[in-house]
C-alpha cells in the first residue's frame, strides 16, 4: 500500500463508522468509541433540546438500532419522539444527575420501542430519575435490561401509553414507588393508559433508600407531589398489571 493511502487510512480510522443491516433494521456503530461531537448520525438525528440530552431522535423513518455506546455524565441520555422501530440494546448508562435529569431512555409520543440487554445504574436528580419514561408510548417492549441504584421508578409511563410490557428485567435497589409505574396530569388533557404488563422479571426486595416497594402502581399520585387521583371517573381500569412469574433474588 501507497505512503499515501497508509496516511489516509490512519488519519480516518478513529471516525470510522460501519453501517450494516440486521433483519432489515440499520446499525450504526463505531469502529472506535467517537466523541460526541465525531458520531454518526442516525436516521431522524436532530439537535437536543434543553434538558442536558445526549442523544435525540424526532421522526425519521425509523428501523434502525442503537448499541454499544456508554452514556454517563449528564442530566439524561437518549431522547426517542415521533418515531417507530427503534431498538435501544447492550448500552450503558451511568452516573446521569442534573437539575432536568428524567431518564436514561426518555420516549415521547412513539411506537415500537425495544429498550433490551442495556445497563442502567447509578440514576439520580434532585427528584427522581427514571431507566426508561415512556410518554404517549404504546407497543414497546423493555427486556432484559439491569436496573441498579436509581432514584426514581425503573420505568414510568405517562399520558396514555399502552400495551408496551417489562419483563425479564433485573431490579436491584432502585425505585421509589414502584418497579413499573405510571403518573398523570388528567387535568392538563392527559389520559390513562392501558394494557400494560409486569412480568417475568427478577427484583430485591427494597427500593433505592432500601423501604419496600411496590412491584407494580398506577393510580393515586403514581409517585409523585402533583396531578389528579388517576382512579376517578376517567381511568377504571388498571394501566398496568402485574402478570406474574417475578421473582426475588
Amino acid at each position: 500500500m501507497c505512503t499515501h493511502a497508509l496516511r489516509t487510512r490512519a488519519r480516518l480510522a478513529p471516525r470510522a463508522v460501519l453501517t450494516t443491516a440486521l433483519g432489515g433494521a440499520l446499525v450504526l456503530a463505531g469502529l472506535a468509541e467517537p466523541s460526541w461531537g465525531a458520531a454518526a448520525k442516525y436516521p431522524g438525528q436532530v439537535k437536543c433540546p434543553k434538558g442536558d440530552y445526549q442523544l435525540c431522535i424526532d421522526g425519521g423513518p425509523g428501523g434502525f438500532t442503537i448499541k454499544g455506546r456508554t452514556f454517563s455524565g449528564h442530566a439524561n441520555a437518549i431522547l426517542l419522539r415521533n418515531v417507530s422501530g427503534v431498538t435501544v440494546t447492550g448500552n450503558t448508562f451511568k452516573n446521569l444527575s442534573g437539575d432536568t435529569g428524567y431518564a436514561g431512555v426518555h420516549v415521547k409520543n412513539s411506537s415500537g420501542i425495544v429498550i433490551r440487554k442495556n445497563t442502567f445504574s447509578g440514576l439520580r436528580n434532585g427528584g427522581n430519575m427514571h431507566g426508561v419514561y415512556l410518554v404517549g408510548t404504546t407497543g414497546s417492549t423493555i427486556t432484559g435490561n439491569t436496573f441498579s441504584s436509581v432514584t426514581g421508578d425503573p420505568v414510568r409511563i405517562r399520558d396514555g401509553s399502552r400495551d408496551n410490557t417489562v419483563s425479564g428485567n433485573t431490579f436491584t435497589k432502585s425505585g421509589t414507588y414502584a418497579l413499573f409505574s405510571e403518573w398523570g396530569r388528567l387535568e392538563k388533557g392527559e389520559t390513562c393508559g392501558r394494557g400494560n404488563v409486569f412480568k417475568n422479571n427478577k427484583y430485591a426486595s427494597g427500593g433505592y433508600a432500601g423501604k419496600k416497594i411496590g412491584l407494580v402502581k398506577w393510580g393515586g399520585r403514581g409517585g409523585g407531589s402533583t396531578g389528579l387521583e388517576l382512579t376517578w371517573n376517567n381511568c377504571k381500569k388498571a394501566s398496568i398489571v402485574n402478570e406474574g412469574g417475578n421473582r426475588r433474588l
